[in-house]
């Protein structure tokens, strides 16, 4: 359960890292300007860091975001919809911590049978090569 809640949290990371490449390349294909592109390149990291995520570094080149244009509507737009995709992860790793905790601290199943009161006075020793020891 522990290794399945890291797998999860990892790959949340991991795709927030390969879906700021992939949305800058989409706007180029879409035809947006690169100080469209580039603002949405500082604005989103900066969003997401707004939405929780302490590793995201706050980016925004102040004198483009000033004259307004492109960039601007690029930060902006980078900015709240990388926000609200971090906070999204925030709870939802919030949620699979939560999850995996509460299943550490009961032996308990979802049918209320307490797991090593089933099985004691069976060897379990041989389960130990399959990672659940400690029954």
């Amino acid at each position: 359960m522990i290794r399945t809640g890291t797998m999860i949290l990892a790959g949340l990371a991991l795709a927030g890292c390969a879906t700021l490449e992939s949305s800058e390349e989409t706007l180029r294909q879409h035809g947006y300007s690169e100080n469209y592109v580039a603002g949405y390149h500082d604005g989103c990291p900066s969003g997401k860091r707004a939405g929780g995520d302490s590793f995201q570094q706050a980016a925004r080149d102040d004198v483009a975001y000033a004259a307004g244009g492109d960039y601007k509507t690029g930060w902006d737009y980078g900015f709240l919809s990388c926000r609200e995709t971090e906070a999204q992860n925030e709870r939802t790793a919030s949620i699979i911590g939560a999850a995996i905790a509460g299943s550490m601290a009961s032996s308990h199943g979802a049918d209320g049978i307490d797991a090593r009161d089933a099985l004691k006075g069976i060897d379990t020793s041989g389960l130990e090569n399959l990672g659940v020891g400690g029954l």
